[in-house]
């Protein structure tokens, strides 16, 4: 499996992908989805929206700050499932792509039996979204 990490500005000027592929596009809440130019490989998008942020313990967020959550972990571990075995390549994006989509990508590439590490010498992968994935990813094979 591959895995392409890239922030907005790319994705919306086009990647190149030479095999099937799907995109997890991350957003910031309120703005505009991003622009995927789809090439010949393309199969499906899945779109959230949350910030690049990590609580704190004893911090209290601003209220209009959205964290990622349960369900948006759920959503793309239900994503993955249903790809996984259709196509070679997954693109992750998020607003920069150095912090949500390297975590999202580090996190697919260790439960789909890869080594995910590579993300956290590349990039600076959100270390909350991370463990969060990987946590809902061992509740969702529990109930299988």
């Amino acid at each position: 499996m591959d895995f392409v990490v890239a922030g907005r500005q790319e994705i919306e000027a086009g990647i190149l992908v030479r095999s099937a592929y799907v995109v997890i596009s991350i957003t910031d809440p309120g703005s505009r989805p991003a622009r995927i130019l789809k090439s010949a490989g393309f199969r499906d998008v899945l779109r959230l929206q949350f910030h690049d942020a990590i609580p704190v313990e004893g911090f209290t967020l601003p209220p209009e700050v959205v964290l990622m959550n349960k369900d948006h972990a759920k959503s793309i571990w239900q994503f993955v499932r249903q790809w996984q075995e259709k196509v070679d390549t997954f693109v992750v994006h998020c607003e920069q792509g150095m912090s949500r989509s390297p975590a999202v990508a580090a996190a697919i590439c260790d439960m789909l039996g890869g080594h995910g590490r590579h993300f956290f010498n590349e990039f600076v992968p959100n270390r909350y979204v991370y463990d969060l994935l990987l946590t809902a990813a061992e509740d969702v094979s529990r109930r299988r």
